[in-house]
C-alpha cells in the first residue's frame, strides 16, 4: 500500500512539474513575441561562426554592450563588431540580432533597441527632452521598417512607431512601443527632415494637440 501511495505522489509531482514547464514556456513565448518587432529576412546561406571578442571597459554605467554579430547587408554576410553604446532613451535595452533555422533556410532578425518597460494603461509614455543641439548627418536614413506589432496590451492603446536613430556612426533601429493615449493629444512620430543642403536633421517624436497637422519638408 505504501508503494502505491508513493507512486501516486510521484505521479502528482510530475503533473505539477509538467504544468509549470508549460506555463513558463507560454510566458516566455509571449514575452519574446513582445520584442519581435523586426521582420525577418530569409537567407539561404548560413552565417559564419561568431568571432571571439574582448569586451573593453565600459565608458560609463549607462552604456550597454552590443555584442558583435553577422548581419545581412546587400545580399552578403557582414561582421558588425561589438561596441559599447548609449540607449536612445532611458528604459531601453538592446535586443541582440539572431539567426533561426527555417526549414532548410535561415531567418535573420536584426538587432535593435526596444522598450524594457511594462506597458501601463494609466501611464503615458514621456519621451526624453530633445538634445541640446540638433542631430545632423549626411548619411541618409534607410526606409522605415514595417514592424510586426505585438498584441495590443489594452483598449485605446496607441502604437508609437519605431524609427532610425543616428548613433554617431550609423543608423540603428529603435523599435516601436505601445502607450496609453493622452486625451486630446496625438503622437508626432520621430522622423528625419531632408534639408536643402542635402543633409538630414533628426526630429524627435513628441505629443501634440490633435488639432495640429504637421506639414513640412521631405521626411523619413
Amino acid at each position: 500500500m505504501e508503494f502505491f501511495g508513493f507512486l501516486g505522489r510521484m505521479r502528482s509531482m510530475w503533473k505539477l512539474v509538467l504544468s509549470l514547464s508549460l506555463l513558463l514556456l507560454t510566458v516566455s513565448s509571449e514575452v519574446r513575441a513582445q520584442f519581435r518587432v523586426m521582420p525577418g529576412v530569409r537567407v539561404s546561406v548560413a552565417p559564419p561562426a561568431l568571432r571571439h571578442e574582448v569586451v573593453p571597459m565600459a565608458p560609463s554605467p549607462r552604456h550597454q554592450w552590443i555584442a558583435g554579430y553577422w548581419g545581412w547587408r546587400g545580399g552578403a554576410h557582414l561582421w558588425i563588431g561589438g561596441h559599447w553604446a548609449l540607449p536612445p532613451a532611458p528604459g531601453y535595452a538592446w535586443e541582440p540580432a539572431r539567426w533561426e533555422d527555417a526549414k532548410g533556410a535561415h531567418m535573420f532578425y536584426d538587432g535593435h533597441w526596444r522598450s524594457a518597460e511594462q506597458v501601463d494603461p494609466s501611464q503615458v509614455y514621456q519621451p526624453p527632452p530633445p538634445p541640446m543641439t540638433q542631430v545632423v548627418t549626411e548619411v541618409e536614413p534607410p526606409p522605415p521598417i514595417v514592424e510586426v506589432r505585438p498584441v495590443t496590451p489594452f483598449a485605446d492603446a496607441l502604437w508609437l512607431p519605431g524609427y532610425w536613430n543616428w548613433n554617431g556612426n550609423r543608423h540603428v533601429w529603435v523599435g516601436g512601443r505601445w502607450s496609453a493615449h493622452p486625451e486630446g493629444h496625438g503622437w508626432e512620430a520621430h522622423h528625419w527632415d531632408h534639408r536643402s543642403d542635402g543633409r538630414w536633421v533628426q526630429q524627435p517624436g513628441h505629443w501634440h494637440p490633435e488639432e495640429r497637422r504637421a506639414e513640412g519638408p521631405q521626411r523619413r
